[in-house]
C-alpha cells in the first residue's frame, strides 16, 4: 500500500467515494455530510492545495482524507474541555485531518486506520500533534480514534456541533 498526494487523475474516483461515504452517512441516520459538502469542488480544492491524500494499492484508491498543517479555524473556539497541546493561531503545531472516507469496497476492512496511521507519520516529522474531529452521531470514526490513542477534547462548530479530539504525536 502506498500513502500519496492525491492527483488531478484520482479526482473523478474520488468524488465518487465521498459520495458514496455521504450516502452511507445517510443511511446510518448520521446528519453529517448531507448538505453537499464535502463534494467534487471540495476534493478539488484539497489537490490544488497540496492537502488530498491517498491510500491506494496499485491504481485502487482505498481511502481519501485531507491532511492539513495550516491549522483550522473552528478549532480556536474549543469548548467545554481544552486541547493536549497548546498551538499559536498564526503558526500552528497540529495537523488536522478531514474529510476521511473509505471506497465503498473496501468499507470495515482498517483501511482508515491505516490511513490515519499513515497520515500521523508523515505529520509527526513538522507537528506536535494531530487533531481530528466528527458528528456526535458517528459512532464509527469515535471509535475509529478511541482504538488510536486520540483524547477526547471538547466540542467545536464546523456547521454544527462536532467532537474534537487530538493526539500527541
Amino acid at each position: 500500500m502506498i500513502f500519496r498526494k492525491a492527483t488531478h487523475a484520482d479526482i473523478d474516483r474520488i468524488a465518487e467515494i465521498v459520495s458514496y461515504a455521504s450516502q452511507r452517512l445517510h443511511k446510518a441516520g448520521i446528519d453529517q455530510w448531507q448538505r453537499g459538502y464535502p463534494n467534487r469542488q471540495s476534493v478539488e480544492n484539497d489537490v490544488n492545495n497540496g492537502v488530498g491524500m491517498v491510500l491506494s494499492l496499485g491504481n485502487e484508491i482505498l481511502a481519501y482524507g485531507a491532511v492539513i498543517f495550516t491549522g483550522e479555524r473552528a478549532y480556536d473556539d474549543l469548548t467545554g474541555g481544552e486541547w493536549l497541546t497548546k498551538s499559536d493561531t498564526t503558526a500552528p503545531r497540529y495537523a488536522v485531518i478531514h474529510r476521511l472516507c473509505v471506497s465503498e469496497i473496501f468499507v470495515g476492512m482498517g483501511f482508515a486506520k491505516q490511513f490515519v496511521q499513515a497520515a500521523e507519520a508523515m505529520a509527526a516529522e513538522s507537528a506536535e500533534s494531530m487533531r481530528i474531529d466528527t458528528h456526535p452521531d458517528n459512532r464509527i470514526m469515535q471509535g475509529l480514534v478511541a482504538s488510536l490513542g486520540y483524547t477526547y477534547c471538547g466540542d467545536v462548530v464546523i456547521e454544527s456541533r462536532r467532537l474534537a479530539y487530538e493526539k500527541v504525536l
